[in-house]
């Protein structure tokens, strides 16, 4: 009600200020000429709004609608997602204003994505169900970007739809999204719109004992069904697994300096994590053989100490494999113009991420409007995301529609050698012992500024993630399980999605990522929108202890090095 007051409001200030409506509005004038009903049903069950993205809620309503309904779009739009998820059939519509409208609980579909509907066009038939939504009814929702509102206010007098976007609940820019960013959203919204137990609404508390509920509740329904994980943490109850993961989370953040107990609450939280990801993953997945891929261009960001000759791409990414012409595809440059050297990759992180925004705009200059995918290794990924977060704008017309963004064993929360080598530097006898081991090992220089920013601790990594990812940013970061460099407890984008491969053969994950088989399975999915591949229990295990182990080591490391170096410089005279 709060976010249907706040629209309401924006509507009323706009006609008694007398300010001229967008053109999207003053075409919407006539209600019934835009949009229709999906169904004649009435509704059975109404819109509650959550009170956070993932708390309970209903997100849609629910229309009466008997098996066999034709189910028509509402209004004019672009199909953007067609498909299962879950194990039930969903439709989103994409329409002017930054509106979607959703079709759920389908029992055929009959559009796919990219077709283009009117008002009117059947988009398939009533009869599914699934989820605490029975064969009975049309699950129609509607939002503004990433934001579900109320979707019967697309029939209510006056018409609201194309002046929602002047106060989009949770504010922020609305643009285009992948199908794959549609399933999840979809995902999401399933998973938190369950009917909540009594332990689980929301004024309780953590120290209510049902929370210890819901996931004793959550591994007994996994043990008894051995075969299919997934299904067993939707029989426990989705919303009953988030909660847990969320309030294992945060244990881990408040025990974090207890001896044992921060690492076993993430260890948790990461077996939870893995949980998860066994709801919508894909099986037998497909090698990057050539064939499908994404159909954009791409441009391709190294890492630190990088070297690039101007020939080829400086990764050795296996671009043929995954379908790109050679024709569009582009190395960036460290130094802006063609070749680079491995200093040009010591300075200043946020030069290089201005670097890739003019060596973009020269891409759109020369073929514009055509896609563009970013593929990124090691501090790669940080540049890209230094892009993201503090300079595109999808709105900007300089920039090429962006496609996939993936990163391969990039920092995204810092590198803990980083932090380990300017601990040691605190020291007379650290900056020594570094300044000599540093080249003969092939190091950066641990005075060179893009080190020091890789820090964990520093301004640019403490501040990297202030905003969220752009609506029309569908980000895939992929990590090594055995890599030293950047081990997978640093490769998180919040609102992005987080793969672990176990490259075969070697000893160090990190340079073997960007041509390992698994690793380009994993990549040949997110480019093609499609669920990342599925991570037995086994894997899943040792993705939530390995690199935890490998990080405290090396963060050890750090702390046991400065201490020897100040005390090394006690003694010396």
């Amino acid at each position: 009600m709060a976010r249907r007051f706040g629209v309401v409001t924006a509507l009323v200030a706009v006609l008694v200020v007398g300010a001229p409506l967008p053109v999207g509005a003053a075409r919407s004038r006539d209600a019934a000429a835009a949009w229709t009903r999906p169904v004649a049903g009435e509704v059975v069950r109404p819109f509650v709004a959550p009170p956070s993205r993932y708390g309970p809620g209903h997100r849609g309503v629910d229309l009466a609608a008997p098996p066999g309904t034709a189910v028509v779009a509402a209004g004019d739009g672009v199909v953007v997602f067609s498909g299962d998820v879950a194990g039930s059939l969903h439709v989103v519509v994409a329409h002017r204003d930054g509106l979607r409208t959703g079709y759920s609980f389908l029992s055929r579909i009959d559009v796919a994505v990219g077709e283009p509907v009117q008002r009117g066009t059947r988009v398939g038939t009533s009869g599914g169900a699934g989820d605490a939504h029975a064969a009975g009814v049309l699950h129609f929702s509607l939002r503004v970007g990433d934001n579900y509102v109320d979707p019967m206010v697309l029939f209510a007098p006056p018409d609201l739809a194309a002046i929602v976007h002047l106060a989009p609940p949770g504010g922020g820019e609305v643009g285009p999204v992948s199908a794959a960013r549609e399933e999840r959203i979809i995902a999401e919204g399933l998973f938190h719109s369950l009917t909540l137990p009594a332990w689980a609404k929301p004024d309780q508390t953590h120290d209510d004992g049902g929370l210890v509920g819901a996931v004793v509740d959550a591994f007994g329904a996994l043990g008894g069904n051995a075969v299919d994980f997934a299904r067993g943490f939707v029989d426990a109850g989705a919303t009953a697994l988030d909660k847990a993961t969320r309030f294992v989370t945060w244990a881990g953040q408040q025990a974090g300096k207890l001896p044992v107990v921060g690492e076993v609450s993430e260890v948790a939280a990461r077996l939870l994590q893995w949980a998860r990801s066994r709801l919508h993953c894909t099986d037998d997945a497909p090698d990057a053989d050539g064939t499908g891929g994404s159909g954009h261009a791409l441009m391709v960001v190294a890492g630190i100490n990088s070297a690039w000759d101007g020939q080829g791409n400086a990764v050795g990414l296996p671009t043929d494999s995954l379908h790109y012409d050679p024709s569009e595809v582009r190395s960036f440059s460290y130094d802006g113009s063609g070749a680079y050297r491995n200093p040009d990759t010591w300075n200043p992180l946020e030069a290089a991420a201005n670097q890739l925004a003019e060596q973009l705009r020269t891409m759109e200059r020369e073929h514009p409007g055509r896609e563009v995918d970013l593929i990124a290794h090691s501090q790669g990924g940080v540049v890209v995301d230094l892009f993201l977060q503090r300079i595109y704008q999808s709105s900007d017309p300089s920039f090429p529609p962006l496609g996939t963004v993936i990163s391969l064993s990039s920092p995204h929360r810092g590198a803990p050698l980083a932090t380990a080598a300017q601990r040691v530097a605190g020291s007379a006898s650290g900056r020594a012992l570094l300044d000599h081991v540093g080249p003969t090992a092939g190091l950066p220089p641990r005075d060179a500024m893009s080190v020091r920013q890789l820090d964990e601790r520093s301004p640019t990594m403490q501040s990297l993630w202030s905003k969220r990812l752009p609506y029309n940013v569908d980000y895939t970061s992929i990590g090594g399980l055995d890599d030293f460099v950047v081990p997978a407890t640093q490769i998180d984008v919040p609102g992005g999605q987080r793969v672990l491969v176990d490259p075969s053969g070697v000893a160090n994950d990190h340079t073997a990522i960007t041509q390992d088989r698994r690793a380009m399975r994993a990549v040949r999915l997110a480019l093609e929108g499609r669920p990342p591949p599925c991570v037995s229990l086994g894997e899943g295990l040792r993705g939530a202890v390995e690199p935890l182990l490998v990080t405290r080591l090396e963060q050890g490391v750090g702390r046991v090095g400065a201490g020897l170096g100040r005390g090394v410089d006690a003694l010396t005279p």
